[in-house]
């Protein structure tokens, strides 16, 4: 059976690596059995920098292909 386990996303702070930003886009940088690197979307996992950032690339374009990321309407009454 499939490992349906998700890459753990919090204590960040001690990972010798960082989130990867590009545009309205995050990268999460996570440990995941021991090791260190990215969550990609699908709960995909890669220790290699550069397809991270690639993927992040492609991200963004999407996002800003489908007219990018609203403002929350009523953020004042959001609990």
């Amino acid at each position: 059976m499939k490992d349906l386990r998700v890459p753990q996303l919090r204590m960040v702070e001690h990972l010798r690596c960082d989130d990867i930003h590009n545009g309205l886009a995050t990268v999460k940088a996570s440990k995941f059995q021991g090791s260190e690197g990215w969550t990609l979307p699908g709960c995909k996992f890669t220790q290699n920098r550069e397809e991270a950032e690639h993927v992040c690339k492609k991200i963004n374009k999407l996002i800003h292909k489908n007219g990018g990321i609203k403002p929350a309407m009523k953020v004042k009454r959001a609990a």
